[in-house]
């Protein structure tokens, strides 16, 4: 199992939690779908915290707590995912989301001792978060199944927001390979002097009716079982499981409209 303690690099991608109004039912989903236990924060009492062996994968809040942040097409409420970034200063990162015309969508919060977060969005209309540790990094557990390892942006207009994350974070873009035939606006992000990318940014992929948004991917041991029990349990396959050179992928919504990824890796 792959744990991670130190901090992350500011910039980084280092939690996501899910929006709902029934916390029970989405760890019913999820749970069984992604081999996640789960555990009422101690200090956050809104947000129920998906663990692996006790490591913390990911979180789920409950939605009147919370920021209105991506409503949902089946049931017109709020839900969803949301991805945040590691932050070393919050208050430095919201004052550059002003200065290069995004928008704060929540103020900084104290989640108890674990941290501070905020959330903000970009200008073309993406929502994200921001995560300045103290005694939660956000994702620890990290590199296997049941892990969060992958962010795509969706947006209509993925020049803009290159510019605006790559003043806010520093990042270098690259586009994929010619061999892999993709859309040649959907490019990676990397920090500068590191070599493996963080995520994509890219266009919305056939959704022009959707709002932007940050696409969270999950790795899985076997991607043909995840998506029996998806389908069993209210999930909806948007995507069936392909090959890539990434290994098996898979486009779904759960049970309240929210999107993800599986991938299980090759071999």
């Amino acid at each position: 199992m792959g744990i991670r303690t130190e901090r992350w690099r500011a910039g980084t991608p280092c939690w996501t939690e899910l929006a709902v109004e029934d916390v029970e039912a989405a760890k019913a989903f999820y749970g069984p779908l992604l081999g996640w236990s789960f555990e009422r924060s101690t200090s956050d009492h809104a947000l129920v915290l998906a663990t692996v062996d006790g490591v913390e994968a990911s979180g789920i809040r409950e939605i009147h707590e919370d920021i209105l942040h991506s409503p949902s097409e089946e049931t017109g409420r709020p839900t969803g995912w949301l991805n945040y970034f590691a932050t070393d200063n919050l208050n430095a990162s919201l004052e550059a989301v002003n200065a290069n015309n995004g928008q704060i969508l929540l103020q900084p919060q104290a989640s108890g001792s674990r941290g501070h977060r905020a959330v903000a969005c970009d200008p073309t209309g993406a929502p994200f978060g921001l995560w300045q540790a103290g005694e939660s990094i956000g994702a620890a557990y990290v590199r296997d199944p049941g892990s969060f390892v992958w962010d795509d942006l969706r947006t209509p207009n993925p020049t803009v927001a290159r510019a605006f994350y790559g003043k806010l974070f520093d990042f270098r873009n690259e586009a994929l390979p010619a061999e892999m035939e993709a859309d040649s606006s959907y490019q990676t992000f990397a920090h500068p002097d590191e070599e493996w990318p963080l995520g994509g940014m890219g266009p919305m992929m056939g959704e022009d009716d959707a709002a932007p948004y940050w696409l969270v991917y999950f790795q899985v041991r076997d991607i043909t079982a995840a998506l029996e029990f998806a389908e069993s349990t209210g999930g909806r396959i948007v995507r069936r499981d392909f090959e890539s050179p990434f290994g098996r992928m898979a486009s779904l919504r759960d049970p309240w409209g929210s999107r993800f990824w599986l991938m299980q890796p090759p071999g």
